[in-house]
């Protein structure tokens, strides 16, 4: 067997198939049912103001615009701007039943996903790290203070984040996804996170602003600035937004 198909990425696919002659079943046991979003109720909390849906932009050319933009400048988003980004990556359109229907699509209408923020130039909006409290639209604020070093390296020193109005970092909570899925969650929470991903850069295109995903870090060192366990909740995908 080639030693490519004995690594842990190639295992992680034949692990995960679904198989017609065999049933879907596993040895996972009893997986606890947890909650459809988190919050931090002891946090100081900012809420957004209505994001602006009416800015015109159209579809097709924000498809052929879309670049991962990396020289930003330290120009300020104002808050208006950081809500509609917020917005167009998980802004509540519906409800069904328990569930708060988002811009972008999920497996089981789960959303195995947190966002938090790190807000470094943003009017009215003191630097530091940032829940989004999405059932509420409002940031919840964890910590307060510069983390542009901090989250630069842990980026494995991408300059793109240093420059970074906002960076945007989502973590999987694997839990949520897992009650219903399994180990299948293991794919379906990466493509919920890629269609989010992909809603902040067009919305980022469509305002004129420049975006780049992150999937390079040093997992442990975000975990730990978030202050998560990274076993149950860890970060999993990342994006730079700030003026061009």
């Amino acid at each position: 067997m080639p030693n490519y198909k004995q690594g842990l990425a190639f295992r992680y696919i034949q692990g995960t198939k679904y198989h017609r002659d065999q049933p879907l079943t596993d040895d996972l046991g009893a997986i606890p049912v947890v909650r459809t979003f988190k919050n931090y109720p002891e946090s100081e909390r900012f809420e957004l103001p209505q994001p602006d849906l009416n800015r015109p932009a159209n579809l097709w050319q924000c498809l052929a615009n879309r670049r991962s933009e990396r020289d930003t400048t330290p120009d300020l988003l104002t808050l208006n701007e950081l809500a509609t980004l917020l917005w167009a990556a998980q802004g509540v359109t519906a409800r069904a039943g328990i569930h708060l229907l988002r811009t972008a699509p999920s497996a089981g209408a789960l959303y195995p996903f947190e966002t938090y923020m790190y807000v470094e130039h943003v009017e009215d909006t003191p630097k530091g790290l940032y829940h989004f409290d999405v059932a509420a639209f409002a940031l919840e604020r964890l910590k307060e203070g510069s983390f542009s070093r901090d989250m630069t390296a842990a980026c494995l020193g991408q300059p793109s984040v240093r420059r970074a109005a906002v960076v945007f970092i989502w973590t999987a909570m694997m839990l949520r996804c897992m009650v219903k899925y399994r180990n299948r969650a293991m794919r379906y929470i990466p493509m919920d996170l890629g269609h989010v991903c992909q809603n902040v850069q067009l919305a980022s295109t469509a305002m004129g602003f420049g975006s780049c995903p992150i999937g390079a870090f040093y997992d442990n060192d975000i975990n730990r600035l978030l202050e998560i366990d990274g076993e149950d909740e860890t970060v999993l995908y990342l994006i730079t937004v700030g003026k061009l």
